[in-house]
Parts: structure tokens; sequence; C-alpha cells
């Protein structure tokens, strides 16, 4: 008889094949799960802690909290994730703003959807983007290329939304797509295009041409409400980014960057839904407006996004921020951004948006051996 340590636990679980009923009571206890809670009123945190004793969760406060010196203060709540759902129950009952923490965490806690791991391979057509731009005729030659390789998505755009670029007219992006467009409607395969446009005109004529994803970096889910009503088939996805490409790096100012993110796609969500519109993919905005440092908050803390139970897009690839945290100024960072990616994965992303997509499926056939093994629970 000999003991191993072990560090994920519900792998583990699997590995010795228990009953299926049995994996879903134990799953919820090997999970220990955290949320910081700000500004709570000290009488809500009291019986906040004292409820949470009872389940066998804790909540860590201030040192100085015991003093009541202050009305608010932040606190950690945390155990394991059955202890929470009978606390986010309990909570119901209680004043102090107990009863919106509880809703709160039961957003959390709810059964995620378990969505696959997708590569979406990017195609620049004549875009001066700050990467891999192509020529119309390169351009078709990289997407059968990329059809070839195995792409689960494969995204096409003709402007630079780089930081400091200006908006580009809907007619000139026209013309840079015409022959694109052509050549997407006569490609039989199953793998769907994405259309990389801020434009609701380049959008429409990209739906009709084959397309079936809006990749929308602008924000402004209204001027998407007419299309995406008439192709309910479509896909839209929505990106946070502060201002405008041109200026958005000007103000990377956040009261909380993670709730005022998790803020700005509950309200466009709400837009959405109310005209019908549940086919969203979320994409955080890597770099639209976040200084390096904020970038890597985002992909260390991007598990926090899945309560809106919605795939997580993460476009990290090839971007500066690699290089300021990397300390290397040249242009080619595919081993930083392959970390990246592999660190978004393993922390909740569910498509990575790259430009270089064999190595990228090399490293996801990694990931799903170091990370994932497939274990099934019969």
């Amino acid at each position: 008889m000999r003991i191993k340590q072990i560090k994920h636990i519900q792998n583990a679980i699997k590995s010795i094949n228990p009953d299926r009923v049995g994996y879903e009571i134990m799953s919820d206890k090997a999970q220990i799960l955290a949320f910081r809670i700000n500004s709570l009123d000290i009488r809500a945190m009291n019986i906040l802690k004292q409820d949470a004793l009872s389940l066998n969760a804790e909540v860590t406060t201030p040192r100085d909290a015991i003093l009541g010196k202050n009305k608010s203060y932040d606190c950690v709540l945390f155990g394991s994730k059955k202890a929470l759902k009978l606390l986010a129950k309990k909570l119901q009952i209680q004043p102090f703003g107990l009863r919106e923490i509880g809703r709160d965490l039961r957003k959390f806690l709810n059964k995620e959807h378990d969505y696959s791991h997708k590569i979406m391979s990017i195609v620049n057509v004549d875009s001066n983007s700050f990467y891999k731009s192509f020529g119309v005729k390169d351009a078709i030659d990289e997407i059968y290329k990329n059809i070839e390789l195995g792409a689960d998505i494969i995204d096409i755009g003709a402007v630079s939304t780089r930081p400091g670029s200006s908006l580009v007219e809907s007619s000139i992006e026209l013309e840079r797509l015409d022959s694109i467009f052509k050549e997407i409607r006569n490609i039989k395969t199953e793998i769907p295009f994405s259309i990389d446009t801020y434009n609701a005109s380049v959008a429409a004529r990209a739906l009709d041409s084959g397309f079936s994803i809006i990749n929308d970096i602008s924000g402004n889910v209204e001027s998407m409400l007419e299309i995406l009503s008439a192709n309910k088939h479509a896909s839209y996805i929505l990106t946070h980014i502060k201002g405008t490409p041109e200026n958005m790096q000007n103000n990377c100012e956040y009261e909380n960057l993670i709730l005022d993110i998790d803020r700005y796609f509950e309200e466009r969500l709400e837009i959405l839904s109310k005209s019908g519109i549940d086919r969203v993919i979320l994409d955080v905005g890597i770099g639209f407006g976040k200084s390096a440092s904020q970038n890597v908050e985002l992909l260390r803390e991007l598990r926090h996004f899945r309560h809106f139970r919605l795939p997580l897009l993460i476009g990290a690839s090839h971007k500066s921020f690699l290089a300021v945290i990397s300390k290397d100024d040249s242009k080619e960072r595919l081993e930083q951004t392959l970390i990246a990616h592999f660190f978004a994965l393993q922390n909740g992303a569910n498509i990575i948006r790259v430009h270089d997509l064999e190595a990228h499926k090399k490293m996801i056939r990694m990931f799903d051996e170091f990370i994932e093994p497939k274990q099934k629970v019969r």
C-alpha cells in the first residue's frame, strides 16, 4: 500500500471510475473556490462569517475589522463548492445586502457549460496590421492553407485595430474584401468564417457571403442589432474596449479592472438579450485599453467571466505587452504568445485567436494531455 499526492482532484476521482452520481457529489466537495467581496457592510460581514463557519466555509477579514471603526470592509470568502452553494441559499433571507451577495454567488456556482477548445486563425487583408497582413491573392491562399491545416474558425479582416489606428470607412473595407467575399461563397467547408469588422454594412455583406460570426471590437452592440436579429444563426463576438483603437491606450484607468469589464459585459448582454440574441462569445479585449500589467491580470483572472456561461475568446497573439513583460523587443513573439495562450486556456479560455495555426494546434494537444486528460465518468 502506497500513498501518492495528487494535484488535480477531479481528474484523480475520474481515474478510479466512480459512479456518476457519486462523482457529481464528490466533485462539489473537491473544488475550493474563493471570492473577494469589496466594501461589505460590517454588519453583513459579521453575519456572513458566522453563516460561512456554520457550513465549513470561511471569511477572512482585515486585522482591524474587529474594532469596527469603519462602516464597511473588504473580505475574502472561500470554501468548497458544496459549502458555498448551501451558503448562497442561506443568504437569501439575510439583510444588509447579503441577499444580493447570495444571488451573485449563485451565478458563479451554477454548472458551467463545457465548451471545447478552438483555434481561431487570423487572416488580415491589406489592413496595415501590426503583424502579418496579406494582399488579396495571398490572403485567399492563406484561407485555403488554414482549411487544410484544420483551423476551427477562420477570422478575416481588412482594417487594423492596432493602438493608434484610425477608423476606416465601410466603402474602403468592402473594396478590400470584395474578392474574398466572392471566394468564400464558393468554398465548401464546415469551418465557420468570422468577419473582423466594426462596420454594420460590412458585417451584413459578410453574412450574405457565407460568414457566420461577427467579430466586432467596437462594443457598439446597437449598431449590429438589426443584422443579428435578421440572422439568428450568426454568432456575435462582444469585445471589451475603452474608446476606439485610435485613443484606447490614452486612458487605462479602472476603478476595478475585472468588475468594470464584468459590468460592461452585463450591460451589453442585456441589450442583446432583449433583442433575442443569445449566440454570443465574450472577448475581454487584451490590448484594447489596457496596460501590460492589466493584460496579465485579465489572463490571470479570466475564469471570473465564466459565470456568464458563454464561450471566452482570448487574442494575445504577438501583442506588444508580451514584449514588455518578457523584456524582449523582438517582433517575433511566438514563444511568449504560446505561453500566454496556454495560460489563458488553463484559466478558462475556450477560443484562442492566433496568427500561428500549426504551432497552436501542437500546443493545444500538449495542453489536453498535461492539463485535461480525457477521462469519462460512466
